[in-house]
């Protein structure tokens, strides 16, 4: 039983590098997919972004694309503005329509 303890605790360790190594590696992605949405927009549009757009909040839609959320001074009238990014390419698909 005591030989196995340290097998156990390096089998813990690395488990634990690797899962913060894959949280890691997908906010580098999500702060990717942030970028491509904020650079696509106009400077005028730009402007009008509440708070950090880095910390944009992003989500995965059913087919594989990105969807990134910008709030504006003008979400009580239009709602935030939406991004659709194509989750191979990494292509702007469109902005969907605001209110």
């Amino acid at each position: 039983m005591k030989e196995s303890i340290p097998y156990l605790l390096i089998f813990l360790l690395v488990f634990t590098i690797v899962a913060c190594q894959d949280k890691d590696d997908q906010e580098a992605d999500l702060s990717k997919f942030r970028e491509i949405a904020y650079n696509y927009l106009d400077d005028s549009t730009q402007e009008t972004i509440i708070g950090n757009w880095k910390k944009a909040f992003v989500r995965k839609n059913r087919n594989g694309n990105y969807e990134v959320l910008f709030n504006t001074i003008y979400d009580a009238l239009l709602g935030p503005i939406v991004i659709e990014i194509d989750g191979k390419t990494r292509e702007v698909i469109g902005i969907y329509p605001r209110d």
